[in-house]
């Protein structure tokens, strides 16, 4: 059940400049975590600022738990909302320890909210020398704080802005973890916005793409890096190979071997077959398999990023175990174990 609408909604910063978002329908469900990703001025953070109510919309409508809180030209105040909210600086209040920031956005006053703080901060792993001030703590127990004082005083929904972007590689990892499975657990509904695909592929139930302030496209992660809606966005979710064929009766003849596929039947000349660097698989002979030449390998330590060249030098990337030896100009055999076939024209 949708525990948050929006219809239409529509935002122009000035009217020389294009819509920062334009047109957004979506619907949030209860419990789930939505990724919003794009590029620098895709529209994502103004429009999680446009959920929060810090920014307003031109047009449409915002519905959060069955109230309207954007509608025709009404719009209910950020500080009536029922929306936390964690800043991609955290926006800890440097003045007040651990204690009294969670504390802070709690309605109940006194025990009650000490108790309600405390509940959070225990939530979150934070449980001793509450007294710290924000500048005594690391960047990690920094954002842990953040994240329990916007859930302390039990919003409907969530908003994350850049919630992992200040977090080293490592630490990152662990706290993307950590907080899915707080935010599961506490069965909130949250929204983050991120420019990493990482983040969202990994913490999100949905993940919406947009482009230019339009969505592409909303779906699972899966889906959306296995089955993209266009080629921005499977782009956006990391490199992607595409060779031109030529369909026949029985496959389809490219620039690197033919490629046996009874799809072939469904076109009638040329296609573009898409991929995957990770969907090659490497054969012993040219036995039933594709040829190239190695141009460069890069090691990244879990693997290896090959570049393969056909004879007129296009080239095309495939994801290699790390301990396999390349040699630079030597022939490989490879199929491709999943693609997807278009026409070129």
């Amino acid at each position: 059940m949708g525990i948050l609408r929006l219809q239409g909604i529509a935002k122009q910063y000035s009217k020389s400049e294009e819509y920062a978002v334009k047109n957004i329908s979506l619907a949030v469900n209860e419990g789930e975590i939505l990724a919003l990703v794009g590029a620098s001025g895709s529209g994502k953070t103004t429009l999680l600022r446009l959920i929060s109510g810090l920014e307003h919309p031109d047009s449409g409508a915002i519905v959060l738990a069955g109230k309207e809180l954007v509608a025709k030209n009404r719009s209910v105040p950020a500080n009536k909302r029922k929306v936390g909210m964690v800043f991609q600086d955290y926006a800890l209040f440097p003045h007040l320890n651990i204690l009294e920031n969670v504390c802070f956005g709690i309605r109940e006053s006194g025990r009650e909210a000490e108790k309600l703080a405390r509940e959070s901060l225990d939530l979150v792993g934070i449980t001793d020398n509450l007294r710290k001030y924000p500048h005594q703590l690391s960047g990690g127990q920094q954002q842990r704080v953040a994240f329990a004082r916007a859930i302390a005083p039990n919003p409907a929904i969530l908003l994350l802005d850049e919630p992992f972007s200040n977090l080293d590689a490592m630490l990152k990892d662990q706290v993307r973890e950590e907080m899915r499975q707080i935010i599961k657990r506490t069965g909130i509904t949250a929204i983050f916005v991120t420019h990493d695909t990482r983040d969202a592929l990994s913490t999100a139930d949905r993940v919406a793409i947009l482009h230019k302030g339009q969505l592409q496209q909303v779906d699972t992660p899966r889906n959306l890096y296995e089955r993209p809606v266009n080629s921005y966005v499977a782009n956006f979710f990391g490199r992607r190979n595409q060779i031109l064929a030529t369909a026949t009766e029985d496959g389809f003849y490219s620039s690197f071997g033919f490629i046996a596929d009874e799809r072939s039947r469904s076109f009638q000349n040329k296609v573009r077959i898409l991929f995957r660097p990770e969907e090659i698989r490497f054969k012993k002979s040219l036995k039933q398999a594709l040829i190239g030449t190695v141009l460069h390998s890069a090691y990244f330590g879990d693997h290896q990023m090959v570049k393969l060249s056909d004879e007129s030098g296009k080239f095309i990337y495939v994801r290699a175990s790390p301990s396999r030896h390349f040699v630079i100009g030597s022939s490989v055999f490879f199929t491709i174990r999943s693609f997807k076939a278009e026409d070129a024209y």
